[in-house]
C-alpha cells in the first residue's frame, strides 16, 4: 500500500503545475450523495453516468491526442458541455496540442432561412472575442436531425475558411443521426448531461447574434454539485478509477425502479441473443443446403456429360518417372496421372476445347 500510495503523490506532484496552468474550473468539495433532479429513470445510476461520461471523454480526448497534430475541439453548446468539462481536468489535458472552445450555437432543430446572415452575425461575435480555431477542428455534439451542427459548420467555415472540419456525435442510441458524422459515439446517459442535469452553456440562438453579451463562452459551474463531482473524478482519473471513488460509491444506489430496468434490459438481451443464435444456426442450415446442391447439381452434370458423351480408347503413355497417363487420339494432348486413376472425372482428361473426346470416358 505504502510504494502505491508514493507512485500516486509522485504523478500528482509531477502534474501539479501543469494542472494549475491548464485547469479553469476547480472542484474540491468533499465527495456527497447529490440530491439532483434526475429525470426520466433508467437502468443507470446517477454514478453510472459520471462513469460512462468520465470514460467516454477520456478516450475521445486521448485519441485526438495520439493524431499528433493541433487539434481545436469546439463544445458545440449544451450537448458536449461535461464532456468538453472532464476533458480540461483529466491529467493529460494538454491545450498546446488539443484545447477546446466553447462556442454556444442553438438552433433546436429548426432550419435556417437565412444560414448566410447568420454566418456573418456568428463570425462577427467570433471575431469580437478574439477566438482563434487550428486548421483542424472536432465539433462535438449530441447530433439527432443535423441542423445545428451543420449550421456551426457552415459558420466556422464562413468565418474560417481554410479550416478542416471533422463531425463527432454524442448520442444515446445507435443510428439516430440523420446525417453523416465521421465518428458516433453511443452514451445511453447522453440525455441526462444535456436536457437534465443544470445547463454549463448558455443558450445563444439566432435571433440574438447581434448581441455580443449573450455570447457567453465560458462553461457555467457555479452551485452545480454535478460539474464538482465530475472535475474532482476527472482530476485523478485514471489513477484512480471512477467506481473506486467515493463520489461514485455514494451516487450508485440502485432503487427498485432501476432494478427492475435493469431486469427489463437483461430480458431483451437475454432474447436478442437467443434470436443471434437461431438467426445463425439458419444461415449454417441454409449455407449446408446450398453447398448440397451444388454438388447433387455438379454430379448430375458430370453424369449427363458421361451419358451423352459416350466412351474413348486412350493411348496409353508413361510420364519420365514411369506413371501411367492418357493421350487422346484425335487431339493428342496428354493428361496428368490422375486422369488414369479417375476416368470418370472428366476434368482430370486434357483436350483441346473443339475435341470430340473431351466429353468422353477414357476407356483402356
Amino acid at each position: 500500500m505504502g510504494k502505491k500510495q508514493t507512485k500516486y503523490t509522485k504523478k500528482s506532484n509531477r502534474n501539479k503545475t501543469r494542472r494549475n496552468k491548464q485547469k479553469q474550473y476547480v472542484g474540491g468539495k468533499d465527495p456527497r450523495k447529490l440530491n439532483i433532479y434526475f429525470g426520466v429513470v433508467t437502468h443507470q445510476t446517477l454514478g453510472d453516468c459520471i462513469k460512462e461520461l468520465i470514460e467516454a471523454s477520456y478516450h475521445i480526448y486521448r485519441s485526438l491526442l495520439s493524431e499528433n497534430r493541433p487539434i481545436t475541439i469546439v463544445c458545440g453548446g449544451q450537448s458536449p458541455s461535461y464532456y468538453c468539462l472532464a476533458m480540461m481536468n483529466f491529467y493529460i489535458f494538454n491545450p498546446e496540442r488539443v484545447n477546446i472552445v466553447v462556442l454556444p450555437h442553438s438552433k433546436g432543430g429548426v432550419k435556417s432561412s437565412n444560414q448566410y446572415s447568420e454566418n456573418v452575425k456568428y463570425c462577427n461575435r467570433l471575431k469580437e472575442k478574439g477566438i482563434e480555431l487550428r486548421s483542424n477542428v472536432v465539433i462535438i455534439d449530441g447530433v439527432h436531425s443535423g441542423t445545428g451542427i451543420l449550421a456551426l459548420e457552415s459558420a466556422l467555415k464562413h468565418c474560417y475558411p481554410s479550416i478542416s472540419i471533422r463531425k463527432f456525435a454524442i448520442n444515446a442510441v445507435k443510428g439516430i443521426s440523420k446525417i453523416p458524422v465521421d465518428r458516433e459515439y453511443i452514451l445511453p446517459c447522453e440525455p441526462k448531461f444535456s436536457d437534465t442535469f443544470p445547463r454549463l452553456v448558455t443558450s445563444y440562438h439566432p435571433r440574438n447574434f447581434n448581441n455580443s453579451s449573450k455570447f457567453i463562452t465560458k462553461l457555467n459551474i457555479e452551485g452545480n454539485p454535478v460539474a464538482e463531482m465530475i472535475i474532482d473524478i476527472a482530476q485523478k482519473y485514471p489513477d484512480i478509477p471512477v467506481e473506486s471513488t467515493e463520489w461514485f460509491q455514494l451516487n450508485n444506489i440502485v432503487t427498485a425502479e432501476i432494478k427492475k430496468e435493469r431486469e427489463e434490459i437483461e430480458k431483451i438481451v437475454e432474447r436478442l441473443e437467443k434470436e443471434k443464435i437461431v438467426e445463425r444456426l439458419e444461415k449454417e442450415r441454409l449455407e449446408k443446403e446450398r453447398l448440397e446442391k451444388e454438388r447433387l447439381e455438379k454430379e448430375r452434370l458430370e453424369q449427363l456429360k458421361r451419358e451423352e458423351g459416350g466412351t474413348y480408347t486412350p493411348i496409353i503413355q508413361y510420364n519420365t518417372v514411369g506413371k501411367k497417363i492418357y493421350e487422346c487420339p484425335i487431339c493428342h494432348l496428354t493428361s496428368g496421372t490422375a486422369a488414369p486413376m479417375n476416368p470418370t472425372n472428366l476434368s482430370l482428361s486434357t483436350h483441346r476445347f473443339d475435341c470430340p473426346n473431351k466429353f468422353k470416358i477414357p476407356i483402356e
